[in-house]
């Protein structure tokens, strides 16, 4: 069967037109460890990983790349910040549309926190945030971007209150919209935690934090381990990137998006227009589809290219493998891993369907989703009322 991805909110693909080539390069001729061989290839590779630091830290705003670190994702970024700064005695506010990347670390280790509202379209209610905050408080966690809606959050708003309040800001930019970056320097921001397989095009495998100089003395570690540096030490070195880096990197993961970070660099406004275009065309007709309930803002200019959609009166579940039987449309179905986004949308426990493209999705690809959803849903109707008839 052919088929039609959708669910580049999950992971992007195909990766970018250069990812495999340099990750099967890599691992060919270059796979040695850095910081522990003293030899040519050893040293190269440590350079390829600079490179990929140095790009990150321009596209991320960071003053100095050191202050980029490596993880395996969002969520081990996500991790490391919330364990190495927070404790019970503590209290952060949080956006209603959070990830369980955020909501789990601060139930699993007992920290308070308090729910900023958001509006019927995941857009957070800045007039709220003042009432929240205590004199526990110390920071405030958002994500740029929802998984669930789309919805594009006023990042650089909320860092003005949080520093007006004396708070730490921290950003999940695991769904950042590539037209508008997080920036350490620019938008006053201490943390961003991001990860490489979504928006940046490169393999699943690897993420990371980039931090102000300041959040770097702050956090501790919570990983230990060999770092190649201090070796007489049994205690991590406190420079940076070895403070967060124990043990050996996902080497090909790294190089890999370092590729894919130069693909974006030459096709950045080619995409941003390209997804921007299929984006508008797909929610169009969801909007205007009354079997249909768009989750999240009704046009392109407050979202990003993730669509959610409702089946009222029907199972969700089936509408989303009526799709993938009827055309090949892969979507993701549920509760995305982000229950009180859902709760704050009122599609809890339900969930929805998501669709969400990406660079490489055609404008063929969405005509024929578009009729596919057509079809499925009048099949589904159909079906359903002789059923009422019997």
């Amino acid at each position: 069967m052919n088929t039609i991805y959708l669910d580049n909110g999950a992971t992007s693909w195909p990766k970018a037109p250069n990812v495999a080539s340099a990750v099967s390069s890599f691992i060919c001729d270059h796979a040695v460890n850095i910081g522990r061989g003293g030899y040519d290839r050893a040293y190269e590779t440590a350079g390829q990983v600079q490179d990929c630091r140095d790009k990150l830290g321009t596209f991320f705003g960071a003053s100095d790349s050191r202050n980029v670190t490596f993880a395996l994702n969002v969520t081990h970024a996500l991790n490391t910040l919330i364990a190495g700064l927070f404790t019970p005695t503590d209290h952060v506010l949080v956006s209603g549309i959070e990830h369980n990347a955020v909501m789990r670390p601060l139930t699993q280790l007992g920290i308070p926190y308090t729910i900023i509202p958001c509006n019927k379209e995941g857009l957070i209610q800045l007039d709220e945030f003042a009432s929240l905050v205590t004199k526990r408080t110390k920071a405030v966690i958002i994500s740029q971007a929802s998984n669930v809606s789309g919805t594009i959050q006023p990042i650089r708003e909320v860092a003005k209150l949080a520093k007006n309040h004396g708070l730490l800001v921290i950003i999940d930019a695991a769904q950042l919209p590539l037209s508008s970056p997080p920036s350490i320097e620019r938008d006053e921001i201490d943390a961003i935690a991001f990860t490489g397989h979504k928006t940046l095009l490169g393999p699943q495998g690897v993420g990371g934090l980039v931090t102000s100089p300041d959040m770097a003395q702050l956090i501790k570690p919570w990983a230990a381990g060999g770092t190649g540096s201090k070796s007489d030490e049994l205690t991590m070195p406190e420079f940076l990137p070895d403070k967060f880096e124990a043990g050996t990197q996902n080497l090909p993961g790294i190089i890999g998006l370092s590729a894919a970070l130069d693909y974006l660099a030459d096709h950045k406004t080619a995409i941003i227009e390209h997804e921007e275009q299929l984006t508008a065309q797909l929610l169009s007709y969801f909007v205007a589809e009354e079997r249909a309930k768009v989750i999240g803002p009704a046009t392109v200019q407050e979202r990003t290219s993730v669509i959610s959609v409702d089946f009222p009166g029907l199972d969700n579940a089936q509408v989303a493998y009526g799709l993938f039987q009827e055309a090949g449309i892969e979507t993701r179905v549920g509760l995305h891993c982000a229950p009180t986004a859902h709760r704050t949308m009122g599609t809890f426990p339900r969930g929805t369907v998501r669709f969400s493209l990406g660079y490489a999705t055609t404008e063929r690809e969405i005509s024929d989703t578009i009729e596919a959803s057509k079809r499925v849903l009048n099949s589904m109707y159909n079906h359903k009322n002789i059923r009422k008839e019997r």
